[in-house]
Order: C-alpha cells, then structure tokens, then sequence
C-alpha cells in the first residue's frame, strides 16, 4: 500500500470491496431463498462482480503492483461461478446414431405485442425452428395456432387464458407414449412433461418455466430508485415462489424411472440456489459443451444465463448451442445428447 498513490489506494479499496462482495456471492447457492431472500437479489449482478474483478486485475498488472493477486485469488477460488458465467469447453463430437437433439427457447408469445418493431417474427421464429429441425422442441410463453410444424408430427401443448390462450409446448419427431401437467400454483408458469420412445429407449422431456419476476425494462429501474424496498419483496417474494415450485417438479423427478431431459427458462441464474438444487441431480449442457457466455437474456445490459438444458447422469452432451437471434427476449438454446 506504501508504493501506491492516493488514487490507487481508493482503487484498491473499491477493489477490496466488490472482491468481498463476490466472495459473499459464492455462499448465495447455499442459501434457500425461503429462509433469506436478499442473497438471492444479489446473485442476478454476479456477472458485474466477476466482470469488475477480471478488469482489476488487468489494471493492476498494467499498473505493474501485485495488487492484482487479490482478485485473481478471489476468482480462482470461485471458478466453477466464473465456468457458470463464461466456459470454454471440448469441442470434440461423437460419431453415433443413438442421440437426439433439444431446442429450448422462450418465444414470448411470438411478438404478439409488437415488443420488437417487427411484424414478421412469427414466421421469424417459424422458420427458424423448421430449419434447426431439433428432433424435440421446447416452448415457453407460447401462443396456440401460429406454428406450422411439418417434421413435427407429436405434440404436447398446455394453455390457459380465456381470449389469449397460452402457455408451454413440446414438439417431438418420436412417438409420445406419456403427458403430463405439473400444477405449479401460477398464473401464467406451469411445466409439462412428456415421454418419448427413442430406439426402444424411453426419455423423459420436461419443459418447465418457472415464476417470473418480470423486470426488464427502465421503468423497473426508476421504480427501483424511488421505491427500492418494494422492488426487493417483490424479486424475493419471485424467488421464494420458485422454491416452492422447484420442489413440486421435484417429487414428479423422484417418481420417474426413465433419463431426463429438462428443458427450462428458469427465470433465474446459474449462480442461484434454484440452479444448484437442480445441478446437484443434473449435468447443465452448456458446462459440458459450451462456449464463452451463453448469455440467454438481458436485464438492463446485465448478461444472464437462465435458460437451460439439463440432462440425466447417465446421459452425455455431444453438442451445445446458443443462438444470437433476435426475435425474443431471450436467446433460443439447443443440445445434442447421446442417449
């Protein structure tokens, strides 16, 4: 500290803060949002954290002081948060037959409130999802009568609304032998679940979307100015909702015999304890396969990661992809895994 000027001593003492804050960060998975919801807030500017400390420490090595060890030290110690947030992975693929591929992707209602000036995204979104042609295709915030499916001769759709009907769908290029809803107590999340029969193996295919909290745009940020407290019960109130919901799909997990696949828009970060419950059971596609940020969605610049494809133990991702599309809120996502 002897050999820095006043300027880098405030700097370094910023440093030390938002490094203690990541540190902090690193416990928020453990913490059930039931019980302590403020950690829970916090975990959605975790990207910020690692992004301020990996720039701390290109400061500090430019500047030549060895303060750059302290975030080093600090994110080396959380890797496994940093590989949530930006992952390099093997890009080698298996040669087999015996593989299927998800898409996952939240449509929101295909546009249907002009939310991107754009007339064409229906047939947008169409066209993209015939010309990926993942032999399973998942969708969130779906809206009934707008897709024309062709290779897709099952499907599986549960809507609710009274003039708008929407809700979740599965598309599968193989028969479906079972359906079913998980009742989530929502208004407009639910999850369902489908099995298919692939080369006389049987695979269950949940598409789930769980409680939103509905931020994504700059009034939400004035709101949160002027209001901060009512702002917090309310992500925390979301939070605690997906607690409750996570261990509903839970005991429907625990019942079936078959290898999963879990296709979710979570509404809520890799950095969450919502996601480790689940990692704890599942293999994340992106860990084993992906590259560089998979960011999915943007809330006010912040990159987050919080659509998903999970897969059994037992199973293994031969491919992963996210697509930088435009025509949603979020980014469409797909795997391919060897059954």
């Amino acid at each position: 500290m002897k050999n820095l000027s006043l300027s880098e001593k405030i700097i370094f003492f910023v440093n030390t803060f938002v490094a203690f804050i990541f540190l902090f960060s690193l416990l928020i998975p453990f913490i059930p949002p039931r019980i302590f919801s403020f950690p829970s807030v916090i975990s959605l500017f975790t990207p910020i954290l690692i992004t301020l400390n990996s720039i701390f420490i290109f400061f500090w090595i430019y500047k030549l002081k060895k303060q750059f060890l302290l975030s080093l030290f600090v994110l080396v110690i959380g890797c496994s948060t940093v590989q949530n947030f930006i992952n390099f992975s093997n890009n080698s693929v298996y040669a087999t037959d015996n593989k299927i591929s998800v898409l996952s992707y939240n449509v929101r209602l295909f546009n249907l409130y002009n939310w991107i000036d754009n007339s064409e995204i229906e047939n947008q979104i169409n066209k993209f999802l015939v010309e990926k042609n993942a032999d399973i295709i998942c969708l969130q915030e779906y809206r009934n009568n707008v897709l024309i499916m062709p290779n897709h001769p099952y499907k599986y759709e549960y809507l609710r609304g009274d003039n708008l009907k929407y809700g979740q769908v599965i598309y599968s290029k193989f028969p479906i032998i079972n359906s079913g809803i998980i009742n989530l107590v929502s208004r407009s999340n639910s999850a369902i679940y489908v099995d298919v029969e692939i080369n006389k193996k049987t695979i269950r295919i949940y598409n789930v979307h769980l409680e939103s909290f509905s931020l994504s745009n700059k009034k939400d940020v004035i709101k949160f100015h002027e209001s901060g407290n009512k702002l917090y019960e309310s992500v925390s109130k979301t939070f605690s909702i997906q607690q409750d919901q996570l261990e509903i799909i839970e005991k429907n997990i625990k019942k079936t015999p078959h290898d999963i696949i879990f296709s979710t828009d979570l509404n809520n970060t890799a950095f969450s304890y919502i996601y480790r419950q689940l990692n704890n059971q599942f293999k994340d596609s992106f860990i084993e396969k992906g590259n560089g940020f998979g960011t999915t969605f943007f809330y006010n610049y912040i990159p987050l990661r919080i659509d998903f494809i999970l897969i059994s133990e037992s199973l293994k991702v031969n491919k992963f992809k996210t697509y930088e599309i435009n025509y949603s809120d979020h980014k469409p996502i797909y795997s391919e895994i060897i059954i």
